[in-house]
């Protein structure tokens, strides 16, 4: 199931903010290389001023009073805090980083993976899994996102992860990095909606069968099923099917059917209408077909012999008298 384009753009955004925050931490620490003398001489002309310990006595303050950060100390506080799971393997595939995330998931330390890939420490399936999307970033050199299944003690864990490649001082691709993002529970929600959607089908779809089917006791031993629109083969076997339960649990001796709602039938649906009948029949019963309109009077005599046993009437009110009398009223 695939993500929508809102919530891809949004983890792209919350991916590309962090690699921005990494290149600039890589920017700071390659200029934290303090000048020498002799260039702070040539630049201003004299000898630098002496600088104060600050607050703690442990490290120079720079004038704004911000105390100098620790440019590794602050990448590795920025991975390690991430709520992302970031990694980077080189060409080999072989794990050069795994941040905090991973090593939480993993259930393994940095020390445990450092060197080794992927074929090493999972199953043979899952490590092609992996590597699919590897090999395609070292190919093109380009970036790519795929939603990936990480298998993990307490399940399945469902990720949507950014892969991008690292290159090297000479502009080569020398390694991937990926960034991915836990959807673990947007899929299940996904999943439960459908499920949700599947039940709130089948419930109408249930509902529609009992509304254009519907059964009427008139009396004991008397049922009617009023039939309204255009009747289809489909409908004609619900209706076989509805006759036949109701005809059985309740003991009715004539069900009447009545089709003065039904503006036409077909020769297939009037061949239905007969084959109720028949099977009614064989429970002991007796359908009474009212209604009929000069279409369907038409059909049904097309069909010849094949009304034989069926009883009809004009009106509803006929009907019902016919079978009031049938059971003794």
């Amino acid at each position: 199931m695939q993500l929508d384009d809102a919530t891809v753009s949004s983890l792209r955004r919350e991916n590309d903010d962090l690699r921005r925050r990494l290149a600039e931490v890589e920017r700071r620490l390659a200029g934290r290389e303090a000048p020498s003398a002799a260039a702070e001489a040539e630049a201003g002309g004299r000898s630098a001023a002496p600088v104060s310990p600050g607050p703690g006595g442990d490290g120079p303050e720079r004038a704004s009073g911000q105390t100098e950060l620790d440019g590794g100390g602050m990448l590795s506080a920025i991975l390690d805090n991430a709520p992302m799971y970031i990694y980077a393997k080189d060409r080999e595939g072989r794990y050069l980083l795994f941040n905090r995330r991973c090593q939480e998931i993993a259930g393994c330390s940095f020390e445990d993976v450092r060197g080794k890939s992927d074929y090493e420490l999972n199953p043979r399936e899952v490590a092609d899994a992996y590597s699919q999307a590897d090999r395609e970033v070292l190919t093109t050199g380009k970036p790519m996102s795929v939603e990936e299944a990480v298998p993990t003690g307490a399940g399945t864990l469902h990720v949507l992860s950014v892969k991008f490649p690292i290159m090297d001082a000479a502009g080569r691709v020398a390694g991937v990095c990926g960034i991915s993002t836990d959807v673990t529970e947007q899929r299940r929600a996904e999943q439960e909606n459908q499920r949700l959607q599947q039940e709130m089908l089948r419930m109408q779809e249930s509902m529609l069968r009992v509304l254009s089917t519907p059964l009427i006791p008139i009396a004991r031993g008397v049922l009617v099923m009023p039939l309204v629109g255009d009747v289809d083969g489909r409908r004609a076997e619900q209706v076989l099917e509805a006759l036949l339960e109701g005809v059985s649990s309740s003991s009715s001796r004539v069900a009447i059917l009545d089709v003065t709602g039904v503006p036409s039938v077909g020769p297939e649906v009037a061949d239905g209408l007969v084959r109720v009948a028949k099977a009614v029949g064989l429970l002991g019963a007796e359908v009474v077909l009212t209604g009929i309109q000069p279409r369907m009077a038409q059909a049904l005599v097309e069909m010849g012999e094949g009304l034989s046993g069926l009883v009809t009437r004009s009106t509803l009110e006929s009907g019902i008298a016919y079978a009031m009398g049938r059971i003794g009223r």
